[in-house]
């Protein structure tokens, strides 16, 4: 997490605190604007974690991944110091994004929902579509 906490932690916090609240079943923790790398990272550190994964399989909570495609983000960058946007990276197109990452995120880690945010195109979330699509088929 950004504040430092461990990604499994965290989850664990999550999971502790949807039990405390009456009439709320977590569907679902999702990974949201961030580079893919990063997510990989969190990915495979929760997947280390058997007692964990078996929680979130038992509770039936997805792990979702929506990463952007953002070039690497300076940690000390500040929005309020920035003059101009941050670019785009040029190495993570439609098939790039699906077979370094996405595939990986679905078959080694069990992710079930799949999306992306900043700069990941319509045409990244087609690209997706057919190759589940293919799966399915196959």
């Amino acid at each position: 997490f950004r504040d430092g906490q461990v990604v499994t932690q965290g989850i664990q916090q999550i999971l502790e605190q949807a039990k405390t609240k009456n009439n709320v079943k977590l569907l679902g923790i999702l990974f949201n604007c961030c580079e893919p790398e990063a997510l990989t990272i969190a990915l495979e550190k929760i997947n280390s974690d058997k007692d964990l994964v078996n929680i979130l399989s038992d509770s039936d909570v997805l792990l979702g991944a929506y990463a952007n495609r953002l070039t690497q983000v300076d940690p000390n960058w500040s929005l309020a110091e920035s003059e101009s946007p941050q670019p785009f990276r040029k190495d993570l197109n439609e098939r790039h994004y699906w077979e370094d990452f996405v595939q990986q995120w679905i078959d080694k880690y069990g992710v079930r929902m799949i999306g992306g945010c900043c700069g990941i195109t319509p045409e990244h979330i087609s690209y997706i579509q057919r190759e589940l699509d293919k799966k399915m088929e196959g």
